[in-house]
């Protein structure tokens, strides 16, 4: 109880008078089971991707209004036109194994990206 990371003072509590845990914790236990189950379960996900040959390099070279350049390097996207190529009997594979939703979401995630830049040139015009 001495070691300065435990705190009597500012903090949210992780058990309760009983010694139970707190709503607050049980919340973040959640948390951290549903990103280790998410954890676990990407290996297959990559490893369906690499096989129908999905990811593609990506690099994004962004200007900002303050004449600032700002580089995304090293990531990858869905190769679109290979999704497009799949036949039905892999895209109902994909599917089957929840696939599918996950990559059309980060194909979605990508038309944000315009978004994202201009939320940020708005935090440089407001300071």
């Amino acid at each position: 109880m001495a070691h300065p990371r435990v705190s009597y003072g500012d903090g949210v509590r992780v058990f309760d008078e009983d010694r139970q845990p707190t709503p607050y914790l049980e919340r973040m236990s959640e948390l951290l089971g549903a990103l280790d189950e998410g954890y676990r379960a990407s290996g297959a996900f990559f490893e369906a991707l690499q096989r129908y040959e999905l990811l593609e390099p990506f690099s994004l070279e962004v200007e900002l209004e303050d004449g600032s350049k700002n580089r995304l390097v090293g990531f990858h996207v869905i190769d679109e036109d290979r999704l497009r190529a799949l036949d039905a009997a892999t895209l109902e594979e994909l599917h089957a194994q929840d696939h599918l939703l996950p990559i059309f979401m980060a194909l979605a995630s990508l038309a944000q990206i315009g978004a994202l830049v201009d939320r940020k040139n708005q935090r440089i015009d407001h300071g």
